[in-house]
């Protein structure tokens, strides 16, 4: 029976009001047609709604990978076996996760700026101001799901064109195209957001833009869009992308230090300003898939606790205490024969309630990001300190002394990137862009440690016979953007 529903986030938080949901044009689907202020607002919280249902599959994803968490889902050992012990991994479609679903957004926000150029003028609602608004968000987005797709494929790159034609296939690019794709992406973003500066956007957005700061306007939202741009700026350069200039990458550095004064990265602020997904327990909305009592098999890596720096008492630090909890007994990997594993004592405490809300990115991220690229743009000495603020504010740990050399200072970012963003999708990215993988723990001699999660199988059978295949060999030449 279909029945209208009242009061879940993305509807009464978004002022979208009481709707029978098989009726409404779909959020995950917006059409143009009938009131364009109600189909942009359905489309604005369509593409919100999408990149939320995403999250908590992405975390366990990259977080199993980068040795942070287990999902020790006891019917299914898949859920420990194929992530560690398949090599290469397995692309009928188990740990491929995230292809489909953003891909599907990347097509909800194409239809989104297709309702936006064709709705009629309505001054004060929709006028050409706010429809510079609607396309920065809309491309901000974009870019934003796109390098969520290169940071779990890799070496494999994607698929950059969404086509008006959604039976055509549109060719793969190489990772480095893709990223160089994003950055010109995020400007195009940019430019619009800042022509409409002066007026507000023409939908209301989550609640999660004002958690905890305010990035609800065009003005504001632009510092969202430069974190997201900082961000890939680091990683094109660590990776040594060609656009980065010689190693390490210093034009790409440079732009970032910019990036990040937009983006408002501030030490007298809240490490956790920032803009974050949010949750309730509203009917029709979801809770947060992350917490403990919501999923009891998301686990915590045992590493953890061992490689946790010490305070000046020899605790391990306030981030491990504040994010790690020890469980009653320790969990081990059921679920099939023959599928090794290693026992945990340790759970997560990061999301404590189950609507807690989870960041996309936060104020803590933006200092680290800093400090690297001041590092790599000859600035050591700020780069040091900014790592003691986190040191000291975010750890409670002593200062260190000046880096003796590259390595060290690597050493020391990662292990602050670490604990500060834990379980938050950056470890498995941060040692496969500095070229540390190997330090990534092997639990069992037959584990691999996983560079990229696999094209789904589908996608690459329906292009076989193509124009646009699937590449034969891996990576791909890197495109211009």
């Amino acid at each position: 029976m279909v029945r209208p529903f009242c009061g879940a986030l993305v509807a009464a938080l978004l002022s979208l009001g009481c709707h029978d949901w098989l009726v409404v044009p779909p959020l995950n689907n917006p059409v143009a047609g009938g009131d364009p202020v109600a189909a942009i607002q359905t489309g604005a919280t369509g593409i919100l709604f999408q990149n939320r249902a995403t999250y908590a599959g992405y975390i366990s994803d990259v977080g199993i990978f980068g040795r942070e968490s287990f999902n020790y889902f006891p019917t299914d050992g898949r859920t420990h076996s194929h992530y560690v012990r398949q090599n290469p991994l397995d692309a009928a479609g188990f740990t491929n996760g995230g292809w489909a679903p953003r891909s599907v957004n990347r097509r909800n926000i194409k239809a989104f700026l297709d309702v936006v150029d064709a709705a009629p003028l309505i001054p004060g609602k929709v006028d050409p101001d706010r429809k510079e608004a609607a396309r920065g968000f809309a491309k901000t987005v974009d870019a934003l799901e796109l390098s969520y797709i290169t940071a779990q494929r890799h070496d494999y790159g994607a698929v950059l064109d969404i086509l008006d034609d959604q039976t055509a296939l549109a060719p793969f690019v190489s990772r480095d195209s893709a990223q160089n794709y994003i950055i010109a992406r995020l400007d195009e973003a940019r430019t619009h957001l800042l022509a409409a500066a002066s007026v507000p956007f023409p939908f209301t957005l989550s609640p999660g833009f004002t958690t905890n700061g305010s990035f609800n306007t065009p003005a504001t939202f632009l510092q969202f869009n430069r974190a997201i741009y900082a961000r890939v700026q680091a990683w094109r350069a660590a990776l040594g992308n060609p656009a980065c200039g010689a190693p390490p990458g210093a034009t790409c550095y440079a732009a970032a230090l910019t990036a990040l004064t937009e983006a408002a990265v501030d030490t007298t602020a809240s490490l956790g300003r920032g803009v974050y997904h949010v949750y309730s327990s509203e009917s029709g909305d979801v809770l947060d898939g992350l917490n403990a009592s919501v999923n009891k098999d998301f686990l915590a890596h045992p590493s953890i606790q061992p490689d946790a720096p010490l305070d000046t008492l020899g605790q391990p630090d306030a981030r491990y205490r504040a994010k790690i909890r020890t469980l009653s007994s320790p969990r081990c990997p059921v679920g099939g024969a023959g599928v090794p594993g290693i026992c945990t004592p340790l759970g997560f405490q990061i999301y404590p309630t189950t609507t807690s809300p989870a960041p996309i990115f936060r104020n803590e991220e933006l200092i680290l990001l800093q400090a690297e690229a001041l590092y790599f743009t000859g600035d050591a000495a700020g780069a040091l300190a900014d790592i003691n603020f986190i040191r000291r504010h975010s750890g409670g740990l002593a200062v260190r002394g000046a880096f003796v050399d590259a390595n060290d200072f690597v050493t020391e970012l990662l292990l602050q990137r670490r604990y500060s963003l834990l379980w938050e999708g950056h470890r498995w990215v941060d040692v496969r862009r500095f070229g540390r993988i190997s330090t990534l723990a092997l639990d069992d001699p037959s584990h691999w440690r996983q560079v990229e999660q696999p094209v789904p199988q589908a996608e690459c059978l329906q292009r076989e016979g193509t124009a646009v295949a699937c590449p034969a060999t891996w990576p791909i030449p890197v495109l211009v953007h």
